[in-house]
């Protein structure tokens, strides 16, 4: 699990765990009203239509607004899952790693120092998102996260605490 890890790894610093998001799609959450409002703007472009044509007007003028109400409807379900395969996580016995190679921001890691003193927040769900309280700062890339987190990750609540174990140092 440590190949590739030579340059960014503390001495005697270990990987332990590594992982992705769930990649399935998520119906929960926020995407839920942008998804009931993507159907209702589609339906009536739909309707509107299906009347220019029976009119005789000009009725694909309406096409924009049907797929411009299908991306708000089915966007923000299908963008989780693209995000998700091209995330990683990564614990090691000092850090967590928040990896992400994504079309036109390019690849960042960011690291989190695991110190005591770090809020760490577990939902309690399976898929499960673990949430820090601090600032990942940039190993690779420019960005930082002031909210850096562990989304949607399978068997959560044993990261969480090998997460508290990190932290008391037991580990």
């Amino acid at each position: 699990m440590t190949e590739g890890w030579g340059d960014i790894l503390f001495p005697n610093e270990r990987v332990l765990w590594q992982g992705q998001p769930d990649l399935r799609i998520q119906w929960r959450g926020p995407a839920l009203p942008f998804a009931f409002f993507g159907v209702i703007f589609a339906a009536f472009a739909l309707f509107w239509m299906v009347m220019a044509y029976r009119a005789g007007d000009f009725w694909l003028f309406g096409l924009i607004h049907f797929v411009a109400g299908l991306l708000v409807a089915l966007g923000p379900m299908l963008i989780g899952p693209f995000i998700a395969r091209r995330t990683w996580y990564s614990l090691t016995t000092r850090r967590a790693f928040f990896a992400n190679d994504l079309p036109f921001a390019g690849k960042t890691l960011l690291a989190l120092d695991l110190r005591p003193s770090l809020g760490v927040e577990f939902d309690g769900e399976n898929p499960g998102t673990i949430l820090f309280r601090g600032r990942a700062e940039p190993i690779v890339g420019d960005r930082f996260d002031s909210t850096p987190s562990f989304s949607l990750i399978h068997d959560a609540r044993s990261i969480y605490g090998l997460i508290r174990d990190i932290q008391k140092g037991s580990v």
